[in-house]
């Protein structure tokens, strides 16, 4: 037919696309849908399609008065001004008039509770001039209590299957509608009870955004049927009482404990606790089918949509867990992500979420993005804080359909519902749902938001709740009996008064440490030691594994000398072993005990100083190989080394959230790229700072005010070597400023997170491997070395690897005679060698240098024992590269005061602004004067 034709290519694409289109519908087909519909709108409905997909020639027609056309022959008209006359000269035909609605109708939506819009747009006319049924039709479709967005998708089947869902919509059942009534009821009962009872506390309550709770619902009663087993939720502080109780049987017994001061865990779990505003909870969910959902919602900071990364990297986790554990693929874990309105279009980590959910190192096969828009911030109105016409507009950018929703509507709710899980199951990708509600009190229940906003809350004050509509509507059709209401109710109140009494008497279940955490605990007070050798034979196996190349395979001729051979030799001879052999050793060692390694960062796969090279290219074909996954034969466990996305803040979230879910992944998050092992690894040492509310509010804080456990460990390169402020210092006095350690008693395992600055890499090595050995997980913020890389110095013996070794956290000084020792410089890190190298060039003998590998958990009788060697030393010092008011100097100093009792002195650079100087010869004259202050006894 082509061949005989003289159709365009570009007509013979569309024919096929067509034909695909028919062909992959099938059941759901709109024409077969319509035939379907209620006889009241077929004809109308079946107009739309029929004359919308009948003509290829109509869908090519191009148009020459200067606006643009899309790819599928749609009018795109560039000006939001009103519709001009060529516009309406241009919709003449039915399937034209189609397109238009289809392109515009979300402009005239109405589904603000305020009204409908007033802004004009290119329909404008169209709809005061033109009068028909099919108009009627859709106007009712498409400028009704649901607004869709879905033409900037450059996908025609894509946009056939979200028309032919708003065409042709199920309807909420008359259970359905009986059910979140009386979940509703609950929810505005318990804010009423709350705000009486806690008067004084501030309440955060969903009054006036009920559907938010709504959508929920009827989300996991949908969840069965459309292949979702499990639920992972983010949500900020309005309305999340409410959801907890009311949906995810959070105790109320619970809940009144936490209100009376009390702490909302078990006895035998140590936590300082949160906030109401932050309570999470984890939770089997009996739908009316029968199924189970299971439900998680995770605890938040009050960094609005810093949790929405958290949720992405937890479902992330969940996939993989499913896929190794070779359960039923056909169900799919989902990311259901509740925003507020201001904080999506102003938080930047918003977009960083979005890229990633297109890359294959971060997808989570689609998540739901709900919006809980109040259409007010704290105090700011819409026209302040969003310069888009929808609040879910940025979603556009990423191809992502968006559907506006009256949150006075309950059909409008249910509608977008199932629209929302049937796309993500069909399509696998995001969607965005903006919920359009108000809210009844200020930010707060004593917030007066009449300050700033007194003409929207003269409307707010005439408002109906949505549960008073539904109520309403249950009685009218004879679902509910007359006083249903006030049933409910005061079957309610009772329930939340027996629960309030007895609260006191109530002891909260433990929450943490089982299904996939039994066997973690709490760490203890004291610091322990574990074998974190590996049999040296299989260690020399990995090591010429981690070089071998399937036949054929092309690598660069440089990678030959400075990688592949001198793997060999080092094996070969057990010496000279370097940082990025030591990691890869304790890669392919976790590998063989059964642990997978996620390693996550900007570059990681080669590393920023092409110093790893966990993944070689073909220079041929350009495909990657990682010779770690190809260890063993019927090798189950795998290295991912995820090149990341240019992101901080959102791509630390996500590993910090992934290592949430399971402690038997090793994940790291190198500064190099800014994440690692759950490895995350920033780019430079400096490039953590976009993340520091991830690092403040999760990885430093989150098991004491939650028991929630991370063992991600983050690799910050970090080193002065003249380069000057930026990329220099990982800013240690920052990492130990978090640590919960004690400046007046000895630490223990128990210490929030761990912080190193490292030597060699045999204790890289076994660094590594004790993350995944103790029966604990804790994060590691590790100074990874830039300089050290490719040091001869810097490097290991096969022997410092093997059974019966372990991590030292302190090293002392073996070459040292203790009899002619007068000074001890106590340092950390590659500043150690600077100091080594000028002992020796001053041929001094009365100086030992003692490293602290680990400077939290603070290592005191460690340090303790080394000093004991030199009793007739006299000067101690504590030397490093960075300036005085940064660095260690004033973490280590008032500990080895207090708790060993020796003033230290300090040698170092002085007090600066930036961490470093820009003016190369500055930078010579201050190492030099770093040396000559550690060595002023000579």
């Amino acid at each position: 037919y082509f061949i005989q034709s003289n159709l365009s290519s570009h007509q013979h694409e569309l024919v096929l696309v067509m034909l695909r289109h028919i062909n992959k519908l099938g059941d759901r087909c709109l024409l077969q849908n319509i035939a379907r519909a209620p006889s009241s709108s077929a004809r109308a409905a079946q107009h739309i399609t029929a004359r919308a997909i009948s003509s290829s020639e109509s869908l090519l027609r191009k148009t020459g008065d200067g606006n643009s056309s899309g790819g599928d022959g749609v009018r795109r008209v560039t000006s939001d001004a009103a519709a001009s006359p060529a516009i309406n000269e241009f919709v003449k035909s039915d399937d034209e008039l189609v397109r238009a609605y289809r392109q515009w109708g979300y402009r005239h939506a109405t589904t603000s509770p305020f009204g409908p819009p007033t802004l004009p747009s290119p329909l404008s006319d169209i709809r005061r001039s033109q009068s028909s049924d099919l108009k009627d039709e859709l106007e009712r479709v498409y400028c009704g209590s649901v607004g869709l967005q879905f033409t900037h998708i450059p996908d025609t089947e894509k946009q056939v299957f979200l028309s032919n869902m708003m065409e042709n919509p199920e309807d909420i059942s008359h259970t359905q509608l009986v059910d979140v009534t009386k979940t509703l009821l609950r929810c505005e009962n318990l804010d009423k009870f709350l705000n009486n009872k806690y008067s004084n506390l501030k309440q955060y309550g969903g009054e006036g955004a009920e559907a938010t709770v709504a959508f929920c619902q009827l989300l996991f009663e949908m969840c069965p049927s459309n292949q979702v087993d499990d639920v992972v939720i983010a949500i900020a502080h309005r309305g999340r009482i409410s959801l907890l109780t009311e949906l995810l049987q959070l105790p109320y017994e619970r809940l009144f404990k936490k209100y009376n001061g009390q702490s909302e865990f078990h006895p035998d779990e140590k936590s300082i606790g949160d906030v109401l505003s932050h309570l999470w909870q984890s939770v089997d969910l009996m739908q009316p089918d029968g199924e189970s959902v299971h439900v998680t919602l995770l605890p938040n900071p009050s960094h609005l949509e810093v949790a929405n990364s958290v949720a992405l990297g937890k479902v992330r986790a969940k996939h993989r867990h499913k896929q190794r554990s070779q359960q039923d693929s056909s169900s799919s874990p989902l990311a259901l992500l509740i925003h507020g309105d201001a904080a999506f279009t102003g938080q930047g980590v918003s977009l960083e979420n979005a890229q990633m959910s297109k890359l294959p190192g971060y997808s989570t096969k689609g998540s739901i993005h709900l919006i809980t828009n109040n259409l007010i911030g704290f105090t700011a109105e819409t026209s302040s804080q969003n310069s888009t016409f929808t609040a879910g507009d940025i979603g556009k950018m990423y191809d992502v359909p968006v559907l506006s929703v009256n949150g006075l509507d309950i059909h409008a709710v249910h509608k977008a519902v199932n629209m929302a899980i049937q796309w993500r199951e069909r399509y696998e990708e995001d969607i965005i749902v903006d919920l359009q509600c108000y809210r009844l009190y200020g930010h707060n229940q004593h917030d007066e938001p009449r300050f700033t906003n007194p003409l929207m809350y003269n409307l707010v004050d005439k408002m109906e709740p949505l549960q008073e509509t539904m109520c309403r509507e249950a009685v009218g059709r004879g679902l509910v009996e007359e006083g249903y209401k006030e049933s409910v109710l005061q079957e309610h109140t009772t329930e939340l008064n027996a629960a309030y009494k007895s609260c006191a008497d109530f002891t909260p279940p433990k929450m943490c440490f089982s299904g996939l955490w039994s066997g973690i605990e709490q760490a203890g007070a004291h610091l322990t030691t574990w074998d974190t050798g590996y049999d040296l034979s299989d260690l020399r196996y990995l090591g010429l594994k981690s070089v071998e190349l399937p036949p054929g395979f092309t690598h660069h001729p440089t990678l030959n000398r400075a990688h592949l051979a001198k793997r060999e030799k080092m094996v070969a001879s057990g010496e000279g072993i370097d940082w990025a052999m030591g990691e890869a050793l304790a890669f392919g060692s976790l590998l063989m005990q059964g642990y997978d390694v996620r390693l996550s960062g900007e570059d990681v796969s080669r590393g920023t100083f092409s110093n790893r090279h966990v993944t070689l290219y073909d220079q041929e074909t350009g495909e990657g190989y990682t010779p770690l996954n190809h260890v063993l034969s019927d090798q189950k466990n795998r290295v991912e080394a995820i090149d990341s996305l240019l992101s901080e803040e959102g791509v630390v979230g996500f590993e910090y959230g992934y290592s949430l879910e399971s402690p038997r992944s090793l994940v790291f998050n190198p500064a190099q790229v800014t994440i690692q092992f759950r490895l995350w690894e920033a780019q430079f040492g400096d490039f953590f700072n976009p993340a520091q509310v991830m690092y403040d509010q999760f990885v430093a804080s989150g098991e004491a005010k939650w028991i929630l456990q991370s063992g991600l460990v983050s690799l910050l390169p970090h080193g002065y070597d003249g380069n000057g402020p930026d990329h220099t210092s990982a800013r240690p006095e920052r990492w130990l400023q978090l640590c919960d350690s004690s400046e007046c008693s000895p630490d223990g395992d128990n210490t929030n997170i761990q912080v190193a600055n490292l030597t060699t890499p045999a204790q890289y090595f076994h660094l590594l491997r004790r993350q995944m050995v103790r029966p604990f997980r804790k994060p590691v913020i590790l100074m990874a070395p830039k300089g050290l890389l490719r040091s001869p110095e810097a490097v290991s013996n096969i022997r410092d690897f093997g059974p019966g070794t372990t991590f030292r956290r302190v090293i002392g000084d073996e070459s040292a005679d203790p009899t002619s020792i007068k000074r001890v410089l106590l340092c950390s890190g590659k500043h150690y060698y600077a100091l080594k190298n000028k002992r020796t060039q001053l041929e001094d003998k009365s100086t030992a240098i003692i490293r602290i590998e680990e400077l939290c958990p603070f290592p005191a009788a460690e340090i303790q024992a080394e000093l004991n060697r030199y009793p007739q030393c006299t000067e101690f010092y504590w030397a490093q590269e960075e300036s005085r008011n940064g660095g260690a100097w004033s973490f280590v100093s008032p500990r080895v005061k207090n708790i060993l009792g020796i003033e230290l002195k300090y040698a170092g650079r002085k007090e600066c602004a930036a961490v470093a100087v820009g003016i190369a010869e500055l930078h010579q004259e201050e190492v030099k004067d770093i040396l000559n202050q550690a060595f002023s006894h000579i």
